[in-house]
């Protein structure tokens, strides 16, 4: 009571301070915590995942995607090439159903062409010769070297032990049976030309493979002088040529002409061959 009059307040209790050894030992006994900022290890975590997704994405373009891309353009390109080929079949051969209605098809386009430009082998073969020996003696030119003819068989005949000359003329060998000629004629340039337009746009079907223009070097005589009386004969329709008087020459007034070129005829036993025969009893 006499302390509260007085205004004294009693003495405030200190804990007592703890011995050097026990202090070091709760400080090295504390949990420390490093602050790392915002990389924490969750984040690393996380940050460590997204990146091998990354690396997983871009992997999978490169070996997946990628590939996939550039096939599927060839593939619009192998497409796009294919249409292209079927419109052109289209146009060129029409709407193909089947092999058996293509096959049709063409054996019957063989048989129309082989009917409206091919003649009979014999009638073909004669009337060539005739032909030939005409327009020559129309234009007034001068047979130096042949005719000379020589059979073609046709390409599913094998020959066998074929010399050089036969194995050049291979190449004219066709579907068809036909007859190789190679010439030599001369004389004025625009008489040649003549001749050469008729034996390709005259009937029959005959193909020039070769033509050879070179300088006349003989003089003006012609090469025959009687006109054959065989029919069958291949020179049959020439009339003999009558000697000219002698004359000087210009250089390059006659020309000489060389000629290769194949007749091709009408397949033995086929229909269009049958067709063009005449009955028995006609």
């Amino acid at each position: 009571m006499s302390e509260e009059l007085h205004g004294q307040h009693p003495p405030e209790e200190h804990p007592a301070p703890l011995a050097p050894a026990l202090a070091d030992e709760i400080a090295k006994r504390r949990p420390r915590k490093v602050y790392m900022g915002m990389w924490g290890p969750l984040e690393i975590g996380v940050f460590g995942a997204a990146m091998l997704l990354l690396m997983g994405a871009v992997l999978f373009y490169l070996l997946v995607v990628g590939p996939s891309s550039r096939e599927l353009e060839r593939s619009r390109l192998e497409r796009d090439r294919l249409e292209v080929e079927l419109t052109s079949a289209r146009e060129r051969y029409g709407d193909i159903t089947n092999t058996e209605t293509q096959v049709a098809k063409l054996v019957s386009s063989v048989e129309d062409f082989e009917a409206r430009f091919l003649p009979v082998e014999t009638i073909g073969k004669t009337a060539l010769y005739q032909r030939i020996n005409g327009l020559i003696a129309a234009y007034g030119l001068v047979n130096t070297n042949g005719p000379a003819y020589a059979p073609l068989e046709p390409q599913d005949v094998e020959q066998a032990n074929q010399s050089e000359e036969e194995r050049g003329r291979a190449r004219f060998r066709s579907l068809f049976p036909g007859l190789y000629v190679t010439m030599t004629v001369e004389g004025p340039y625009q008489n040649l030309r003549r001749f050469i337009r008729e034996m390709e746009t005259g009937e029959g079907f005959v193909v020039i493979s070769s033509v050879e223009l070179s300088p006349s070097e003989t003089g003006n005589q012609p090469q025959r002088s009687q006109t054959a009386t065989d029919p069958n004969d291949p020179n049959f329709g020439l009339d003999a040529a009558q000697p000219t008087p002698a004359r000087g020459r210009t250089y390059g007034e006659r020309v000489a002409l060389r000629l290769e070129m194949a007749a091709y005829f009408r397949r033995p036993g086929s229909g269009a061959l049958a067709a063009a025969e005449p009955a028995p009893g006609e």
